[in-house]
């Protein structure tokens, strides 16, 4: 039973759910993992089920089997040219401005969003329970300017204490 003034949270609620059903598929996946693979049968001689022999690695394929796969060709990389502007004498690349920019501001812009749907719920406060992402953001802003006044008050007191006698 709930308490009478506790409030359910559905993100919660729904985590709990999806880690019970992960939690299934796992021991689903363990048990079938545990399982010998069942030969295939094919229909032999008056209807009976007979057991197709398996092919080993490099011999011909059995009647009515398809020739197996030709294994894929290695990607061709392009050799690294010396002469590149990118590289100096000794082949190590050299020091980029623009790219050290780009670098710090992925850092800075943090990951993409990976449920871009989740992101339009959240900021639009469709998820019962929780407040609107314009509200939070609202409400940090004005608590960060408020402690920057409040240092500022801080840093002028203390000049004026030390540096104005």
């Amino acid at each position: 039973m709930r308490w009478p003034g506790k409030k359910s949270d559905p993100i919660a609620t729904r985590a709990r759910g999806l880690d019970a059903e992960i939690a299934r598929l796992e021991k689903e996946i363990a048990r079938l993992n545990s399982q010998p693979p069942a030969p295939a049968a094919v229909p032999g001689k008056n209807g009976a089920r007979v057991a197709r022999p398996t092919r080993q690695p490099g011999l011909s394929p059995v009647d009515g089997e398809a020739p197996a796969p030709r294994p894929l060709p290695e990607p061709v990389t392009a050799p690294v040219v010396t002469e590149d502007a990118r590289y100096n004498a000794q082949g190590v690349r050299k020091f980029d401005v623009l790219a050290m920019w780009h670098r710090i501001q992925n850092h800075f812009r943090g990951p993409t969003a990976n449920n871009p749907r989740m992101v339009q719920f959240l900021a639009a406060g469709s998820v019962h329970g929780l407040r609107p992402l314009r509200y939070e953001k609202r409400v940090a802003r004005n608590r960060f300017i408020g402690l920057f006044v409040l240092l500022l008050v801080v840093l002028f007191g203390l000049a004026r204490v030390f540096l104005l006698r």
